[in-house]
């Protein structure tokens, strides 16, 4: 295993058994070589290569700082992601707290000068790349590295 993915693995070793818990859950981290294609082209490419639908250009850039309160928050994504059960919105999933915290954990395994994180929802919606019926996607890379959490349910 890269030292450079280390950092990934843990947040998902850590965070696997709690996201199952209510959802079907899909990981993939693994170094890539930071061509300057474009943030939604490097997505798309590896959504594709783990036989996932790409969405061109339709990948929502969020804040990546630790700011909840900006807009295009990406831990507030997280937070609105994971807090609730995603098809049964009434019953709490990991909480506020905790999906802030993996959140944080996620964004924190990339480099903070170079890191991007994308997300597949939007406000009204999103754009699917599995075949779930619900399903929230994070990307996130640095000039090294790139992850997918895709986490799915269905109603």
């Amino acid at each position: 295993m890269s030292a450079e993915l280390a950092r990934l693995n843990r947040f998902f070793e850590a965070w696997r058994g709690p996201l199952e818990r209510q959802a079907g859950v899909l990981f993939e981290a693994r170094l890539h070589h930071g061509a300057s294609i474009g943030d939604t082209a490097i997505a798309n490419r590896l959504v594709e290569s783990l036989g996932l639908q790409p969405i061109g250009f339709n990948w929502e850039m969020l804040d990546a700082s630790q700011d909840d309160n900006v807009p295009r928050s990406a831990i507030a994504a997280f937070s609105d992601a994971l807090s609730k059960n995603m098809a049964f919105p009434s019953q709490e999933w990991l909480g506020v707290d905790c999906a802030k915290q993996c959140g944080s954990e996620f964004i924190e395994s990339f480099k903070p000068d170079t890191r991007t994180i994308l997300t597949n929802r939007l406000d009204m919606g999103w754009n699917p790349i599995s075949a779930a019926t619900i399903e929230w996607a994070f990307i996130g890379s640095d000039e090294r590295k790139i992850a997918l959490l895709l986490v799915t349910a269905e109603d």
